[in-house]
């Protein structure tokens, strides 16, 4: 996957007049960060970075076909347990819109976004300074291979989303199915007040996940016996470019095998955002101001007392022209075990598109 991600990614360098026809386009985002730890005991230790670094290409095939590719540039571990880039596959898929569905229902085959995650990214909008509470807690991967239907509801869309998945139940960074069951994933995403110019931006989402953990514990012990299933409810109350609120919980079940009973975990993200575009004057400098806050309610074992954790993030952005917004932001993350110390960070992040 590494190097198939080089490969594409030198192609696009190398070709730029094939990205740039009508029906192929290419576009990138990079996360950039610095950040401090705050932590007692840290002596200030602090880094400079890049989080995330994406390149994508969508092109249209035919009339009824279309193609994505987006290789993604992200930290990892070699061998020696150092950090390094590694460029790898995160999408890659082919869409199909049949003929007789008049533009209502899209088939996905390929490595494609788990819809959910998806979507809910782009309610909490801020996705390059933290992930989602179930992307954070591994809950689900972000993007797998598998087989999707996509049912537009309204016109293009606009009302919301139906969908029904197969993927491996494995991972973009972690491919090779182990077992031969499939995961099945139900998605839907309603947008009720599209049509209202106060509220249009509000949206509710939910979805049910069941598989199987794809893992080999012995040759007696196969991954169809360790179940996995994930209940999600999430949306968000959008009032003009104003204020928003939004919600993302979810219910984890993991099976611990044989004669053990399932595992649950659950985690509650609460966030808001207060605009500051519509309540001053064009020229003023709080024009662009954002202000914001997440938390996010963590329980890795709903069985035990005393072993969550609250994550937190507050800050401010600023949106000063298209394609660029940068963030000052604090975050912390503390623990029901009176044992364990505060987590405190300062951040300065950054994302740049085109």
């Amino acid at each position: 996957m590494k190097k198939l991600g080089l490969v594409i990614l030198l192609y696009l360098l190398a070709a730029p007049s094939a990205v740039q026809s009508d029906d192929t386009k290419i576009s990138g985002r990079l996360f950039s960060y610095w950040s401090m730890n705050l932590t007692d005991g840290s002596a200030s230790a602090n880094e400079f970075g890049l989080g995330r670094a994406y390149l994508t290409v969508k092109s249209k095939l035919s009339e009824f076909t279309s193609l994505r590719i987006t290789t993604d540039l992200r930290q990892a571990m070699d061998a020696d347990s150092n950090s390094q880039y590694n460029i790898i596959l995160k999408y890659g898929y082919i869409d199909w819109r049949p003929a007789f569905a008049n533009n209502t229902l899209n088939l996905r085959f390929g490595l494609q976004p788990t819809p959910y995650i998806d979507y809910q990214n782009k309610l909490w909008g801020r996705r390059y300074l933290s992930k989602t509470v179930a992307d954070l807690n591994k809950y689900l991967t972000t993007s797998d291979l598998g087989l999707s239907a996509n049912i537009a509801l309204g016109n293009d869309g606009k009302l919301g989303q139906i969908t029904a998945a197969l993927f491996n139940g494995t991972s973009y960074s972690k491919l090779g199915e182990k077992n031969s069951q499939k995961d099945f994933n139900a998605y839907g995403r309603l947008n009720p007040f599209w049509e209202n110019e106060d509220f249009k931006g509000t949206a509710l989402i939910a979805q049910f996940y069941y598989g199987t953990q794809n893992i080999v514990i012995s040759n007696l012990v196969v991954a169809s016996d360790y179940k996995r299933q994930l209940i999600s409810v999430g949306g968000l109350l959008a009032y003009r470019n104003t204020f928003d609120a939004g919600m993302d919980l979810n219910w984890y079940t993991i099976g611990q095998g044989p004669n053990a009973n399932d595992s649950s975990k659950s985690g509650l993200s609460l966030h808001g955002t207060l605009y500051f575009r519509d309540l001053t004057d064009e020229n003023s400098l709080l024009h662009t101001l954002n202000i914001f806050a997440r938390i996010d309610l963590n329980d890795p074992n709903t069985e035990l007392a005393d072993d969550g954790n609250n994550y937190l993030i507050a800050g401010i952005e600023i949106v000063p022209t298209k394609g660029f917004k940068t963030s000052i932001n604090i975050r912390s993350r503390s623990f029901e075990d009176a044992l364990s110390i505060t987590e405190k960070e300062l951040f300065v992040n950054s994302l740049f598109k085109f």
